[in-house]
């Protein structure tokens, strides 16, 4: 029998002294026979750091000083990490009883599988017995779309550690979108070949006033678009573009390594993505721009529904046109 692969999970931590407990006793509690469990805290003044100290002989390392935040706290644990699979996972959220036993022997049973995704419980915290079963990270049905359209849900998306070494650190200027940013790196690098769903629960995933989808969704948003765009300048994509996103403030700065190809696949997703969205507002100007690139970049590769959006974008507004002229100019004779 193998030994289990070794899991390294880390928990950044601030002033989430109400809920760390559960989220230190759902990683203990898994009793799992090799695990690394490490807490960067960034320097709490509530409960947070007695709390540690409950449970510090079980935990690997454990450290509390100022950071720069989340994303600083992640890249400083995963320094740490010397385990086989890496996630992290909040200070206000926390595992499914058997989780990690289950992520450890379908890791050990697929060695091929770099990425193994499940499901998870969401609730808000105002009503906990109200729990929405997640879907986990959406895989579309290429890699293009995925990067596209596709959704990472970090808490129960494993990796296998060796296969995201290069892609840290994190950008420490990303508060929001740092799960997206690790998504695509791995995507552009490995495609989505060696991913693997599955319909376990690992996660529970809460809601509450404090937490930065809840309370600063304009920015989640704000900081996505501006990933967006650092992609597609990396792809030296058209300035009608990159001007889709409605992003504001100072563009991110981020390095890409993009070795699946065509390249230009991904501006197609993108470039259709924001037709159908101009469309929608009869914007048919714009929508027509932008499927002539989409035309461009995959030729005859359109699928169904980027043909359709090609036709009625530029073909049939072409008919209509000309009708408007034959009716004008009959309308001219009398």
């Amino acid at each position: 029998m193998h030994s289990l692969a070794k899991i390294s999970i880390i928990t950044p931590s601030y002033n989430q002294g109400k809920y760390i407990e559960q989220t230190i006793q759902s990683v203990l509690n898994q009793n799992y026979p090799n695990l690394e469990y490490i807490i960067i805290d960034g320097g709490s003044t509530d409960n947070t750091i007695d709390i540690i100290k409950k449970y510090e002989q079980h935990i690997t390392y454990w450290v509390s000083e100022p950071d720069k935040g989340q994303t600083d706290a992640i890249n400083k644990g995963f320094a740490k990490c010397t385990g086989d699979i890496f996630n992290w996972i909040n200070s206000d959220d926390y595992y499914e009883p058997g989780a990690l036993l289950t992520l450890g022997n379908l890791f050990n049973d697929n060695p091929e599988m770099n990425v193994v995704c499940g499901k998870e419980w969401g609730f808000n915290d105002a009503n906990p017995q109200e729990r929405v079963l997640h879907p986990g990270s959406v895989i579309r049905e290429n890699v293009f779309e995925t990067i596209q359209t596709g959704i990472i849900n970090q808490p129960c998306t494993f990796f296998r550690k060796h296969s995201i070494d290069d892609f840290f650190p994190l950008d420490n200027s990303l508060r929001y979108v740092m799960d997206r940013q690790l998504w695509w790196r791995y995507l552009l690098q490995y495609g989505q070949l060696n991913i693997m769903q599955v319909n376990d629960v690992f996660t529970n995933f809460r809601l509450h006033p404090q937490s930065k989808t809840v309370s600063d969704p304009h920015l989640v948003d704000n900081e996505f678009d501006c990933l967006k765009i650092s992609l597609m300048e990396a792809l030296d994509a058209p300035e009608l573009l990159k001007q889709q996103p409605e992003k504001t403030g100072a563009s991110l700065s981020a390095s890409w390594q993009i070795n699946i190809q065509p390249r230009d696949f991904i501006l197609a997703a993108f470039a259709t993505f924001y037709a159908e969205r101009n469309y929608v507002k009869d914007e048919m100007e714009i929508t027509a721009q932008l499927m002539q690139h989409v035309k461009k970049w995959k030729g005859f590769r359109l699928t169904k529904k980027e043909w359709k959006l090609w036709t009625l974008s530029n073909v049939v507004p072409g008919k209509v046109l000309m009708q408007l002229k034959k009716i004008k100019h009959s309308i001219s004779l009398y």
